[in-house]
Parts: structure tokens; sequence; C-alpha cells
């Protein structure tokens, strides 16, 4: 949950890790830093030079940590794109990022709340992240290279940004400020990822609020630029998992000292046995309905007032195995997820809102990337 909105209350711990990244001692990145690794792309034409965003496929990221030639650390990334229809490898980028940047999600350190879906551009082809410990940046997925940095001798406020998220469709990056002051009145800063620091805009701490209130694109945008990843309905109700309460629903707080607050439901009260457990929020479907991940996936319906639960679906048949990632389809109608096989190796998944419980499809078994890393942080960052 972002700095500013928290005010107290703790989030939920890490219950669920997808794949740390790899901490071998060998130095190497499979040959030259910004050579592509070989693995899953063999056989397959032109998946290099392919739009990664392409309309029915799904992207996942490979991520992997460990020290250049200076002993600087630096992040490998991989990314992705495999056809939701049946799982062919459409397209895919590697590169190695400067040591002076670490990925806004999606790599080391990241829990199973902080989604990668909003650390990339909408065509995926930059990646958010932070530069110089503070600094918000992004760089270019196919090269690895910083995106219109800024000039070393100009004069500039360090903004001490810890976190930074792409608007999904303006494709401005967003970021906070002065994150660790509680009761900041610091305001929201966005600007133009190619235009640089020239380009950058911000939004005065007491009309955050009133964007967030408006839902959609902008709200989701507001709260991933400030570490707060939990999902927003379209009517505005963000869904929260905290270790000691459980399960809570928050509304903004239009001219509030902070921007959510948290509503009384009977249906989530102390002393409600019936109340849902172990709910950590994936994504709204609706403004009703409420798609959990913990060890399975669980959807959960309230009344039109969200004060009572009115019906739990379990979502997928009953295994021994955890599902990550949820992510809907562009029509609402499916979802995808990934898994570790019995193999341990990551599958990505597919299973239709129609029939829960079924089975669910196999699109394709991810090969990891072949580029020196003994393991890799795997993410599913959306559905195209």
């Amino acid at each position: 949950m972002g700095r500013r909105f928290r005010s107290g209350l703790a989030l939920a711990a890490a219950t669920l890790l997808l794949s740390a990244c790899g901490e071998s001692g060998d130095t190497g990145l499979g040959g030259a830093l910004g050579d592509a690794p070989e693995g899953g792309s063999k056989g397959v034409a032109d998946v290099k030079k392919a739009p990664l965003g392409q309309e029915g496929t799904v992207s996942v990221m490979f991520c992997t940590d460990r020290p250049d030639s200076q002993g600087d650390t630096v992040f490998g990334v991989t990314l992705r794109s495999y056809s939701a229809k049946d799982g062919k490898l459409v397209a895919e980028r590697y590169a190695v990022t400067p040591s002076d940047f670490e990925p806004a999600s999606g790599c080391e350190g990241d829990g199973p709340t902080k989604p990668a879906t909003s650390a990339f551009s909408k065509d995926l082809s930059m990646l958010a992240g932070i530069s110089d410990s503070s600094r918000a940046a992004a760089v270019d997925t196919a090269t690895g290279q910083e995106i219109a940095p800024p000039d070393p001798d100009a004069f500039g406020k360090d903004l001490g940004v810890e976190d930074v998220a792409f608007h999904p469709e303006t494709d401005e990056l967003w970021y906070n400020s002065d994150p660790d002051h509680i009761g900041s009145s610091e305001p929201m800063y966005f600007r133009d990822a190619k235009g640089g620091p020239a380009t950058q805009k911000s939004v005065p701490y007491e009309q955050i609020g009133a964007r967030l209130a408006k839902g959609g694109a902008m709200a989701r945008t507001i709260l991933a630029a400030d570490g707060y990843q939990s999902p927003i309905s379209p009517s505005g109700v963000v869904a929260i998992h905290n270790d000691s309460e459980g399960l809570g629903l928050w509304r903004p707080n239009i001219g509030g000292d902070q921007h959510l607050k948290q509503f009384e439901s009977a249906a989530l009260g102390k002393g409600n046995n019936d109340k849902p457990e172990n709910c950590n929020p994936a994504f709204w479907r609706d403004d009703t309905t409420l798609v959990c991940h913990y060890d399975s996936l669980t959807q959960l319906t309230f009344s039109p007032d969200h004060q009572r639960v009115t019906k739990i679906v379990e979502l997928l048949p009953e295994s021994d195995r955890n599902a990550s990632d949820p992510t809907p389809s562009p029509d609402g109608k499916s979802f995808v997820f990934l898994s570790r096989n019995a193999h341990d190796q990551w599958v990505l998944y597919r299973s239709e809102f129609a029939t829960p419980g079924a089975q669910p499809v196999k699109v394709a078994a991810l090969d990891l990337p072949i580029d020196g890393a003994d393991d890799h942080r795997v993410s599913l960052v959306r559905w195209n």
C-alpha cells in the first residue's frame, strides 16, 4: 500500500512466491550483454522483431539479477508473448538494465501483491523503474538503455521516488514524492517517458482524492505509482488484504488527510463466521465481483452495497499446486494464470469463468531463458 495512503495499516506479507531472481556466482549473462537468450525462440521466425503487445497474446516477464563485470547489480529482463489460443511464441525481447536501475516490479523482492502490469508501457517497449536509488526512469526493453535520461549538469530536486508506474492508455510515467513522510502533503508527479524530465508536471496533493474517485485507468495508475497494488472496482471500491484484519474495502476520501478511507462492511466485520478467508485481491470483474488468489483462485460476489457476500465460487479444481498472477481476458470471459507443474516447470494456463472448477487448459510450458542464470523470477504481465 502506498506510503501516503496506509497511515499505520500493515500490508500483507507475501504469502505466495513466484520465482526468485538468480544469484549464481557466474557473472556472465549469456554471451555479450544484450544478446538475446535462445531458450524458447528456436524455430520461430522473427520473434525478436515482432511486436510484443499483439492482440490475443499473453505476455510473461522473466527476471534475474547478478553482478556485471564491475561488480554492480544488473537485471536481465526477458519478455515473451505467447498466443492465448495455441501457446505459440509470438514475440520476444531481452535486455540488460543499467547498473543504477531497478525495475518497478517483476524482479527481486517483489511479492504477489505487486504485479508487473503497471511497470510496462502500452506496447511493452518500455520498462519503468527507479534509477540512482531515487529517480523515476524508463528503459527500452529491446536495448536496456535508459530513455531520455536527465542532463547530469542540470539543477533539479531529488524527489525520493520509491514507486513508479506507466499510465496504460497515455504511456505517461507517474511517480510519487517523499513517500516515507507520514502525513505528507507532497504532490504526485508525471511526465512523458520519451520527453524526459523537462516534460514533468504535478498533481497537487489535495486533488489526488478526486482523481481516484473517478476510477478507471487514472485511479489505477495513481495507486500503482504510490506503491498501492490493490485492485479498484469501476465505482472506486479498493480491495485490500491485511495480515491482521483480512480483506477490507476502501473508497476514495476526497478532501481528507488520507486519500482512502475504509468503510464498514458486515460481510467482513468481526464476529462474522461466514466472512471470506484468505483473500488476496487480484482483480474486480465488475463492481461487485472480486477474484482472489491465495493457494487457489476464488471468486466473491458482494451485494450491491457490499454489506453481504452472496456467493463464493472456487474457480479451479482442488489441487496441491499454487496458482499465481491471475489475469482476465480483454472480453472478461476467461482468465490465465501461472503455476508450476509436477516437474517444477512454470506453465501458463487458461480457464473460463463460465465453467468454474473445470480443469484448466495448458496454454504453454515456459522454458526459462538461456542467459547464464540458474533461476528467474517469472511474472504474468498482461493478456493483450
